[in-house]
């Protein structure tokens, strides 16, 4: 009988099993799925390489600095900033100059926004830079939109132009309801370090967490239906019995049925075709200024890291906040119809490769922390649930409350020997 059961293998169940395994204590993970990494998975298709959503490292995360070797994972950066679709047809683009010089004059003419706007975000970034990211997530909860005019004096023209749609390809909602103190951490973490993703995809990180753990304590294809005591039961009739059991799935998984969650969550869609010309031919995100928008941002990822895609040809990536009710083929050509004001009648050619609709792609966020209670993880003696709904809805925060439901478990267990 193993010391310790993780059910689910996304980033908090691997690193709380991390944890453990660098204790000397034994465990078995069981992951529904074909594969561990929870929503953080690359498939492969004829070639090309489909992130689930449009998922990025931003390599300032404190957790993944420390958890992650990024010279193992390949990271491939963004251009700082973005590039601006507006309803009329033109392009524009705003960067940080202080990262990349070739961004000042397309920034300074931006049509973005004033020339104060473009100055305060300058403010705004060695403000938060001051800021520890304790102090952050102190702060008084109010909304995005709210902190953005009333406490940082950006122009309307400015929030509806680059931080409405920027953001909102971010926090997967288009009202900038989600919590201030999630907008400063992670406008905090954009100006620290890149926007980054494996050569080889996403899941190479997910890949590199398991890479350390012991085979045989892996278990995949492995559902959970209930847990009765120390016993998980699995849908095949198969049980597995320890002392402590650490529930590791999304909110609205099997969590839910053992002790009060917030199971309200962001939905995306996500489109991925095929390109003979790039539509963006630099390492920048686009965003649909347009405040009907169906795309929301528009990448050619292997423009980024050119391991998304093979041969000759373009991969564009391309999201949606939330779902729509269009079919996949009407959605499809819808986008390309839509794109077409920007990129020409070349997107009337692009391939459609996949479609992907992820229900659960984000925890709501009008209300985050940083720190967690430990009534939070502890359901009851021998009973742990750990998740990133439990703090914010980042990468950062999948590891950090792993990492510390292992912690804790390491620690009691450590006081009963």
């Amino acid at each position: 009988m193993p010391t310790a059961i993780i059910i689910g293998g996304g980033l908090s169940g691997l690193c709380v099993a991390r944890q453990l395994h660098s204790q000397g204590i034994d465990f078995q993970l069981l992951e529904a799925t074909d594969r561990v990494g929870g929503r953080i998975k690359t498939d492969v298709i004829d070639g090309y390489r489909l992130d689930h959503g449009f998922q990025v490292l931003l390599t300032a995360y404190p957790e993944a600095k420390r958890i992650l070797d990024y010279e193992k994972l390949d990271l491939k950066a963004f251009s700082p900033g973005a590039l601006l679709l507006y309803a009329n047809g033109q392009k524009d683009r705003i960067g940080d100059p202080l990262r990349d010089f070739s961004s000042l004059f397309p920034t300074v003419l931006s049509n973005a926004g004033n020339l104060f706007d473009k100055l305060r975000i300058l403010k705004l970034k060695n403000r938060l830079a001051g800021k520890s990211i304790e102090q952050i997530f102190r702060q008084a909860e109010k909304s995005t939109q709210s902190v953005l005019s009333e406490d940082y004096g950006f122009s309307p023209k400015m929030i509806d132009r680059f931080f409405a749609p920027f953001f909102a390809g971010i926090f997967l909602e288009k009202d900038l309801v989600t919590s201030r103190r999630m907008f400063d951490f992670v406008f905090k973490m954009f100006g620290e370090g890149d926007t980054a993703v494996p050569n080889l995809g996403m899941e190479e990180i997910p890949k590199q967490l398991v890479a350390s753990l012991p085979k045989d304590s892996i278990q995949c294809n492995a559902r959970v239906s209930k847990i009765a005591g120390q016993t998980v039961y699995l849908a095949d009739g198969s049980t597995f019995s320890a002392p402590n059991i650490i529930v590791a799935t999304e909110a609205t998984g099997l969590v839910k049925e053992l002790t009060k969650v917030k199971t309200v969550h962001q939905s995306t869609t996500h489109l991925h075709f095929i390109a003979d010309e790039a539509p963006v031919e630099q390492p920048l995100i686009a965003l649909n200024t347009n405040k009907k928008r169906l795309s929301n941002n528009i990448c050619t990822i292997n423009k980024v890291a050119k391991g998304y895609a093979s041969g000759d040809k373009n991969l564009v990536s391309i999201s949606i906040v939330g779902n729509t009710d269009l079919s996949e083929k009407e959605l499809a050509k819808a986008v390309q119809q839509e794109l077409a004001t920007w990129f020409g009648n070349a997107t009337q050619g692009w391939q459609h490769l996949h479609t992907r609709r992820v229900q659960y792609a984000l925890p709501n966020q009008r209300s985050v922390q940083n720190e967690i209670p430990l009534k939070e993880i502890k359901i009851r003696d021998g009973l742990y649930c750990c998740g990133d709904f439990q703090l914010n809805g980042s990468i950062n925060a999948a590891m950090k409350v792993g990492y510390e439901v292992g912690h804790l478990i390491s620690a009691e267990i450590g006081a009963l020997t």
